[in-house]
């Protein structure tokens, strides 16, 4: 808002306005320092009535931290990391904070520019997600100059690095429900690109034959070279190549676990071009729980895991390392949620458009 002279208002038109000095408005604007109630509302007030902006970038210059965090995603076209942007957005205005956000594209060159480029910009802090720089590569671009988040990633030396939601727990999860129907020839499929969060969901599809009695067939496990970067289309396309290349191959399954919901939709819309019926004959089963996977037909059911509370988690996590706090390991403890829609179990009588059932889990 402008005065009456047509410029910003400054911290001397709210002194003039609240009667009081500019180091009692600085008090009340960063919350530091006595002020008293009578006070700290008759300056709120006349910052409300001038609709005065306290000069961030002014202060970041002599503080040497900005109230900007960065936010770095290996993609912003897929519909699971807008989720996780939303939850560190909303964490970070509720504190103060501004969200600068670079989009990696699962390319380590990029995320290092990404990095360099937000340390131009005097970030207090970055969030990398799915970081694919070598760990040689994340010390070099930190340097230990500002606290840094690695999401999904666990970086040696570094504390209050690490989210992991769900990624063992849920395809177990999953992997039982196919079993609970009767399905005993299952397909891994995975992402070759996210080897290291990808060899944790493929312990969990392992832990679960292994209860069930049932042998584990290397032949049944294949990775797509799709990178997450590269967005829906590439995932889906990569999901139909490799259940294709099974068939050719005479592999034979009843039932598929997908790593990601993206391929899982692919390999669906093959065994449904070629006449094979889901689930009656392939039931399939996704992972992350993305808004689309209840668009599709049939729609799909997926692990569900808590997008929005790590973006929060997050946040929370970088905020403690800015403020020096000793940093520790987060953990996402929001438990993974099974939604079972027609892709494992068909449409019902009384839910012919199969609604997602929310299926609770004890922690194990």
């Amino acid at each position: 808002m402008r005065n009456e002279r047509g410029r910003q208002p400054t911290l001397n038109d709210v002194a003039k306005r609240a009667n009081v000095s500019k180091q009692t408005i600085s008090r009340v604007v960063n919350n530091k320092g006595e002020v008293s109630d009578a006070t700290r509302q008759r300056v709120l007030e006349a910052i409300r009535e001038l609709g005065y902006q306290p000069n961030t970038l002014a202060r970041s210059l002599v503080t040497s931290r900005s109230q900007v965090i960065g936010l770095a995603l290996p993609s912003i076209d897929q519909p699971f990391f807008p989720q996780i942007a939303r939850g560190v957005e909303d964490a970070a205005a509720e504190a103060g904070y501004s969200v600068f956000l670079c989009n990696a594209a699962s390319d380590p060159e990029r995320e290092l520019n990404a990095f360099e480029r937000l340390r131009g910009h005097r970030v207090a802090g970055i969030i990398s997600f799915a970081s694919r720089l070598s760990d040689d590569a994340v010390e070099q671009a930190i340097g230990g100059l500002f606290p840094v988040v690695m999401a999904n990633r666990e970086l040696l030396g570094m504390r209050g690095n690490v989210i992991w939601p769900g990624y063992e727990t849920g395809p177990q999860l999953a992997v039982e429900h196919l079993i609970a129907l009767g399905r005993r020839q299952i397909v891994f499929l995975g992402l070759e690109s996210d080897s290291n969060i990808d060899s944790i969901k493929l312990r969990g599809y392992r832990t679960a034959l292994e209860q069930a009695g049932i042998a584990f067939d290397p032949e049944r496990v294949v990775q797509i070279a799709g990178e997450l970067g590269r967005g829906f289309n590439a995932l889906a396309q990569g999901g139909r190549a490799a259940i294709t290349m099974l068939v050719e191959r005479g592999v034979e399954f009843d039932a598929i676990f997908a790593s990601n919901d993206l391929p899982a939709i692919g390999a669906m819309h093959y065994l449904t071009s070629v006449g094979t019926r889901i689930p009656e004959d392939v039931a399939v089963v996704g992972f992350g729980g993305a808004n689309v996977s209840g668009l599709v037909t049939p729609t799909l059911s997926t692990i569900r895991i808590p997008l929005y509370e790590m973006g929060v988690t997050a946040f929370n996590a970088l905020r403690d390392r800015i403020n020096g706090e000793e940093a520790s390991e987060r953990i996402v403890t929001a438990l993974p949620e099974l939604l079972v829609r027609q892709s494992s179990v068909g449409a019902t009588d009384n839910d012919p458009v199969a609604q997602p059932e929310r299926v609770e889990v004890a922690a194990r």
